[in-house]
Order: structure tokens, then C-alpha cells, then sequence
């Protein structure tokens, strides 16, 4: 079966001028006058049908997603992640306490929904191959969904400081060519876009890095509805914690509740939860930015963090997660390192496996309530993005076997240990 794009579809729309930008199914979807794309859709025609009954994981949702007609055997065992209540941890915490687990998709994190969509919206407007930069997690759903749509190996671009770990193993086993540069995704971004425009400008690669086309993001708003289907009407969650780095699964969820208003789901007046970013204080572009009352987010230099995908030291689709924050009324929140390790403690002793982005999210709910910022009772979903198997990296995985809570200086999985200069551009398979 080959991939379709929806006929629902009614506009893609440059997500900062909001010029409709022209897409002729002929070839990928990429940044429109330098700014992220997004596919919008008609929601009249759907009569409010916008999910599938008949279909399990996020493919429920095909109604409302770009493209369908991928073979079971594809991503049909994505999404569909539970959301369960933790009484323990909430009444610790004196709220109704909700856990969303992503770790349970097939590669153990939320990057399965958005790569799987990606590269099925990808292949069906032609593209033959794949890349990206990661700070790991990513790179692996990357390779796994190439893998699985017969396509040639994806080429995955990490920091240094990962050579060796699991996720590089895993990206191999899936056929994947890792390349390893810099000290975080944004310097491992500049030197894939380098190596495009020259040695491999012949090579058919198509950058599927965060945003830089439509497919991620309407995976990742898969969680959106999910967590509206769990809910009765009238008992959404009045918070949801998320951790932000590229902040896609953020601006999907909002952008599935918008999507639900507009199919007459949700009340176009009622309040929606409060969306709280949630970020490492040595990484923390969108928490600055935010709280200086910024309209985009202002590039930082990452002092590095242990939770490996919050290191991500710019946002290029900053202005989305800014406008999400505000108009959920929500806010942004930095958490330090040593709570980030506690925390995810924490969870692992409540029966919880999360990675350090999982602690990250209970880290900021405890400094939400001392500060006011979560009331007793409310209802709090928090998103565990990613498992402790993909999710620890090794310097911070020590960390937590020790029991450490004092972030020691230079540590932290994207930095690279010393030596390891010479290591930039090395390429392993």
C-alpha cells in the first residue's frame, strides 16, 4: 500500500507569516522563507468524525493526520501510550496526579510518533532518503521507521559525547549511519547542513531535523487527542507538564486542542490546561525568553544537562511554543540538575520508568506547588517522554546509581569528555 496524502487536507501554512504556501505532492516539505510549515485541515467536512474506530495507536487519528495508507507492519504499533493516575506521588504532592508513558512506542520514546509521521508524509511526496541531527532518541526512531519503509539508511548526526552510547548502537542496528560532531544537537545541526550543501548535495537526503517539515508535528499532536479521549468531558487536566527542548510534542498538543475546539469536541470557551514547559536551568532558551516577554526565543550557549533532550540551546519554532504558553495561560519553568536526578529517583521508587525528561516534569511540578503555580487538588498530567532503557545517558545513569544530587562541573550527557576533539566528523555505522 502506498502512502496518500489526506484529502482533508485544505491549506499548508507558513507558521509565521500565515502566507499558504503551494505544495503539489511532487517533492518533500521543507522551511517556507526560512520558517516551519504546518498543515491545516477541513474540519467541517470531518462532522466531528476525527477518529478512526476501527484503528489502534495514533493511525485512530488518521482523519486529522497528513497522510495514511502505510502498511500495518509500518507504525502500527505506535501511540496509543497509556495515561494512568499515580495516587501515591499525588497525594504526596496534594494534586490528582496523571502520567502519560511514551516510553512503551516500539523504539521507547515520543520520537517514534513524530519520525514515523515524518517520514510516511516524507515518502509520499517522494523522498527517498533521510537525515537529521539528534541528541539521540530521535536518530534511533529515525533509523527504525527508514528501516521499516524499506528505504536507504537514514544518516544521523550526534554529539560527540554519544559515540559509544545507546543510542548510537541503536541507531546502527536499525542501518543507520552515525556521524558524530560538536557538543549538542545545534552544533551536530550546522555541520549536517554544511555536509548537505556539499559532499552529500548530490545524495537525495531529505533533513527531517525538528520542524524543518510538517509530518513531526502532527505526530506528536497524536498526544493531544489521546489525552482529550481519555477525559471526560469537563475533566481535562488543568496542567500539563511537559519538557521542552524543540518543543514539538508541546505545540502539537495545543494545536490538537485547537483541532478539537474546531470539530466541536472541546468547548470553544471553556478553559483548556495550562501548558507548563519545563527545562533543564543549564539549558533553558525557552524559560528566558519567555518569562523576558519575548515574541521568539533567544539562542543561548547550553552549559549541558544531563536530560539529553532538553539541550537544545534554540527553538526555531520559539514563537509557537511562546504563543502556546500564553494563550493556555500556562508558563515555563527551569528546574536544576539535581532535581532532575532526584526526581527521576523518585519515579523509578514509584514504580515509574522515566528518563531524566520524566524527572524533570515531577521536579517542576514540586517547585509549581512551593510557588504557588499548581493549586491543592488540581489535576496535573505530566509527559514521561522516554523510558530509562533509551533515556539515561551514561554519565547521568551514573548519577543516579550513585544517588548523586550535585551536578559536578563539565559533566553531562552532551558535553564531551576531554580528548575528544579530534573525534568531531568521525563517522561510525
Amino acid at each position: 500500500m502506498a502512502p496518500r496524502l489526506n484529502p482533508r487536507i485544505a491549506r499548508w501554512r507558513n507558521s509565521k507569516t500565515g502566507q499558504e504556501v503551494a505544495v503539489d505532492g511532487s517533492r518533500p516539505v521543507a522551511l517556507h522563507e526560512g520558517a516551519p510549515v504546518v498543515v491545516e485541515y477541513d474540519l467541517a467536512a470531518l462532522d466531528g468524525r476525527y477518529a478512526d474506530p476501527e484503528r489502534g495507536g495514533m493511525w485512530r487519528y488518521a482523519p486529522v493526520l497528513p497522510v495514511d495508507g502505510m502498511p500495518e507492519r509500518y507504525a502500527g504499533d505506535v501511540g496509543g501510550t497509556p495515561t494512568m493516575p499515580h495516587e501515591p506521588l499525588g497525594t504526596e504532592l496534594g494534586v490528582e496526579l496523571w502520567i502519560k508513558n511514551e516510553g512503551v512506542n516500539p523504539s521507547g520514546s515520543f520520537k517514534d510518533r513524530g519520525l514515523a509521521m515524518g517520514i510516511a508524509l516524507g515518502v509520499a511526496l517522494g523522498a527517498k532518503r533521510f537525515c537529521l541531527p539528534t541528541q539521540g532518541n530521535a536518530g534511533v526512531a529515525a533509523s527504525m521507521y527508514s528501516a521499516r519503509a524499506g528505504l536507504p539508511p537514514a544518516l544521523v548526526y550526534m554529539p560527540v559525547a554519544h559515540e559509544g552510547s545507546i543510542y548510537h548502537r541503536s541507531a546502527a542496528t536499525y542501518g543507520a549511519e552515525v556521524r558524530f560532531f560538536g557538543p549538542n544537537i545545534a552544533a551536530a545541526g550546522k555541520k549536517m547542513r554544511e555536509d548537505l550543501a556539499a559532499e552529500l548535495s548530490s545524495g537525495d537526503y531529505v533533513d527531517i531535523s525538528t520542524f524543518f517539515e510538517p509530518g513531526r508535528l502532527e505526530g506528536k499532536k497524536t498526544m493531544g487527542y489521546e489525552i482529550a479521549d481519555t477525559f471526560a468531558a469537563g475533566t481535562m487536566p488543568d496542567v500539563i507538564v511537559y519538557p521542552t527542548g524543540g518543543g514539538t510534542g508541546l505545540v502539537g498538543i495545543w494545536k490538537a486542542f485547537r483541532e478539537l475546539q474546531g470539530l466541536g469536541k472541546l468547548p470553544e470557551t471553556g478553559p483548556l490546561p495550562r501548558m507548563v514547559a519545563v527545562q533543564s536551568e543549564r539549558c533553558a532558551p525557552v524559560v528566558a525568553s519567555f518569562h523576558a516577554g519575548e515574541d521568539a526565543v533567544t539562542p543561548i550557549t547550553s552549559e549541558g544537562t544531563v536530560a539529553d533532550g532538553l539541550d537544545v540551546p534554540g527553538a526555531i519554532m520559539g514563537h509557537a511554543i511562546l504563543s502556546t504558553l500564553r494563550e493556555s495561560k500556562g508558563t515555563a519553568v527551569a528546574v536544576s540538575e539535581a532535581s532532575i536526578v532526584d526526581d527521576t529517583r523518585a519515579l523509578g521508587r514509584a514504580g515509574v520508568s522515566a528518563s531524566f525528561e520524566g524527572g524533570a516534569t515531577l521536579a517542576a511540578l514540586r517547585k509549581l506547588r512551593a510557588e504557588g503555580g499548581v493549586a491543592e487538588g488540581e489535576r496535573v498530567l505530566l509527559l514521561v517522554t522516554a523510558g530509562q532503557l533509551v533515556g539515561l545517558s551514561s554519565a547521568g545513569a551514573r548519577r543516579l546509581e550513585a544517588g548523586a544530587t550535585r551536578m559536578a562541573g563539565g559533566e553531562g550527557g552532551a558535553t564531551a569528555p576531554a580528548g575528544r576533539a579530534a573525534s568531531r566528523g568521525r563517522s561510525r555505522s
